[in-house]
């Protein structure tokens, strides 16, 4: 265990490059560091191709920090790209995917609410439009600390779909909007039935290869990736750092680990329809609900934020190792009034 360093002496350690009108964005960056116990951080915003705004401490362009769910707008374009090259289309039924598995004499047709899953689309889970429950929140199967699956350290799709498969969908699907990670879980399954590869070899073959994102990894492959930050988070009871939780396989099945640089590769690519072509892009994307920006967070200290804004051009980062208590909202606020006070217009 190691005691807790003060706050002072790593804001001592900052280092940032920032535009001479970008320093109320620096004072609004300083005082979420201050408040909500970040140990290290890189934030910028690109406009028209050039930094209006830059800013690290105790990381770098080249740093690793866990994604969270920010590793769904990778996912986001992926689809889009294997939906440009004609391996899918939005509008195909989820269960054509290899979903329905039977075992044992048992299929999964059998089981409550099947009949609105054969209707649920690709679509519907990138938009979490599909109804489907959140297998985090809301499948006590999962709870990590009574669920029947909770201490598996790695359970199979039929494991997961069983669970998840026991609970009526919250709405019928295209209807209503419910925030799930199990929807993403299954686009993971998807790409992997297309490509007949594994997760992680599909998204790095159809992403990080062609834009040369050499420093971004699979988490299910390692949570301790070269390059990547120390976390650690805060013990609340004693007040000292203690070593980043263990993340489960399962748990890392659909994050990433990434560095700055690398999500500002994807960023150039998707604004100038290099990686998806422009046409493809605003076919699903837009600029408003449905950018491709994500907000994540993974239980050893990470947080991310990460957007990209066609209409305006441009694109920003918020990646933080945080000693406190996972905070998102707060995060949120910063990068908004960060936005704000470097001129970018926010909806």
């Amino acid at each position: 265990m190691k005691t807790f360093e003060s706050f002072t002496s790593f804001l001592q350690k900052r280092g940032h490059i920032i535009n001479e009108s970008a320093k109320e964005a620096q004072s609004t960056l300083d005082e979420y560091v201050k408040k909500y116990q970040v140990s290290s951080y890189v934030c910028y915003v690109y406009k028209d191709g050039s930094p209006v705004f830059e800013s690290m401490a105790n990381a770098d362009m080249d740093s690793v920090f866990g994604l969270g769910s920010v590793s769904k707008a990778i996912d986001k374009i992926a689809i889009m790209k294997l939906v440009e090259t004609g391996k899918i289309k939005l509008t195909d039924k989820i269960m054509q995917f290899g979903l329905d598995v039977p075992k044992d004499g048992i299929n999964l047709v059998n089981y409550l609410d099947w009949d609105g899953w054969e209707a649920i689309t690709i679509d519907h889970l990138l938009r979490h439009k599909s109804g489907i429950p959140d297998i985090i929140n809301d499948i006590p199967d999962f709870n990590y600390h009574y669920g029947e699956y909770g201490k598996v350290e790695d359970p199979d799709k039929l494991m997961v779909l069983r669970a998840v498969s026991k609970y009526p969908l919250k709405f019928k699907p295209g209807t209503g909007d419910n925030y799930s990670n199990t929807n993403f879980w299954l686009i993971a399954k998807i790409i992997e039935h297309v490509s007949g590869k594994s997760y992680g070899a599909a998204i790095k073959e159809l992403i990080f290869e062609p834009l040369g994102m050499n420093n971004t990894y699979w988490a299910y492959d390692s949570t301790n990736p070269k390059g990547l930050v120390k976390s650690y988070v805060l013990d609340q009871e004693s007040n000292k750092l203690i070593d980043k939780f263990k993340i489960k396989p399962f748990d890392a099945w659909a994050i990433f680990y990434s560095t700055p640089l690398d999500m500002k590769k994807l960023a150039e690519a998707y604004l100038g329809g290099t990686i998806i072509s422009k046409e493809t892009r605003d076919s699903f994307f837009d600029s408003g609900d449905n950018s491709p920006g994500q907000i994540g967070a993974i239980h050893d200290g990470f947080q991310c934020f990460w957007d990209a804004i066609v209409d305006q051009n441009c694109f920003y980062l918020l990646m933080i190792n945080v000693f406190g208590q996972t905070a998102i909202d707060p995060m949120v606020d910063a990068m908004v009034k960060i936005r704000q006070d470097v001129g970018i217009k926010v909806s």
